[in-house]
């Protein structure tokens, strides 16, 4: 395999009647990547998604983020907005949308937490914090849905699950609800 992409990146084809092709600098992930997307954890109920006021972020937003895992045969029960000023922690059965927390690391636009079960590793709750300039920046909720849903990050270029904001994309190969 590495040799054929050796052999690719360096070969140009010339012929009478075709252009010359040149392919370079790829790197083997550019190209392929190996495995699936994987999922280490699942909920046995359906979601509730709470959203902190605080986050400022409106509740069309988190539905259009909703809708796109709900094409991919998820569901959710209710979604609301919480106007408390204590609006911090999960409940059981919730995804709750937030602030972030003392000593969040401003490497990063938004980070999920999962709460799991002991025993069978399923998901209790699912805590996501986001800061606001970062909420309307396209794909970064859904982003983070995905790890509430028990989605790790997927290295593939333009995969929704990449773990790089700027690599990732709207692609979602191997996510469909099983």
């Amino acid at each position: 395999m590495g040799i054929i992409l050796l052999l690719l990146s360096c070969v140009g084809v010339v012929s009478h009647d075709f252009p010359l092709l040149r392919i370079n600098n790829l790197t083997p992930a550019d190209v392929i990547v190996i495995g699936k997307p994987q999922q280490k954890y699942v909920w046995k109920s359906l979601p509730s998604v709470r959203v902190c006021a605080t986050t400022e972020i409106p509740l069309y937003r988190i539905q259009q983020a909703l809708h796109y895992w709900e094409n991919l045969g998820y569901k959710f029960d209710s979604v609301y907005e919480d106007p408390t000023p204590r609006c911090m922690n999960p409940r059981p059965g919730e995804i709750i949308i937030t602030l972030p927390e003392p000593g969040f690391s401003a490497d990063h636009m938004a980070a999920t937490r999962l709460y799991t079960y002991t025993q069978g590793g399923d998901i209790m709750k699912a805590k996501i914090f986001i800061l606001p300039k970062y909420a309307r920046k396209a794909r970064v909720i859904e982003h983070e849905l995905g790890h509430a849903l028990g989605w790790r990050h997927h290295p593939q270029k333009f995969h929704i699950m990449h773990p790089t904001w700027h690599l990732g994309g709207y692609e979602s190969a191997g996510l469909k609800k099983r």
